[in-house]
């Protein structure tokens, strides 16, 4: 059971660095599909830049024990903020 635990973490923490690197990256280099999302919510180039550096950081972060909280913490306030704005303008 431990062995299945500890390759069932092993394999979440590669999926969240895999996910957190590729919409980092895409928000840091301000990819024309996020211009486009952030756009609907009038968050500039710039805007968009400063939140694909902070989930680069945030993914770094996971990779060491200490700060994995702390990682998982950033990450989970960007989801929501995104989450909040889509909300927002749907309604």
């Amino acid at each position: 059971m431990e062995i299945f635990v500890k390759i069932l973490s092993a394999t979440l923490i590669l999926f969240s660095l895999y996910m957190g690197i590729k919409h980092g990256i895409a928000m840091a280099l301000a990819k024309p599909e996020m211009m486009e999302m952030f756009g609907k919510w009038n968050i500039n180039k710039t805007g968009i830049q400063v939140l694909g550096v902070i989930g680069l950081i945030a993914t770094a972060l996971l990779l060491f024990p200490q700060t994995f909280v702390w990682g998982n913490l950033i990450t989970t306030a960007m989801i929501l903020f995104i989450m909040v704005q889509f909300l927002k303008a749907k309604i």
